[in-house]
């Protein structure tokens, strides 16, 4: 079996050591700015999503209306006992 792990051996000269600290932080700008940009973009989506509905509704919000309930009708499932069960016991 091989173990390896990450190490990261930190320079020993003050100038790259310096470059190492600049590249580190751009990378984590670059990230967050990456990150920014993908929210920005959901974000933009949702509201053109938002405004799509909107219009196709009829800028009423309102959905579209259902056929009437036939009168007298309960809808739902249901089970008829005649008389109680006594509860059953194991074998």
């Amino acid at each position: 079996m091989f173990y390896t792990r990450l190490h990261f051996v930190r320079p020993r000269h003050p100038l790259a050591r310096l470059a190492a600290l600049v590249l580190g932080v751009l990378a984590v700008g670059v990230a967050l700015m990456l990150g920014a940009i993908v929210l920005a973009l959901l974000l933009a989506g949702g509201a053109l999503w938002l405004v799509w509905r909107k219009v196709r509704d009829g800028l009423t919000g309102a959905p579209a209306p259902r056929a009437a309930p036939t009168p007298g009708v309960i809808d739902g499932e249901f089970e008829v006992l005649s008389q109680p069960r006594a509860p059953q016991r194991p074998n």
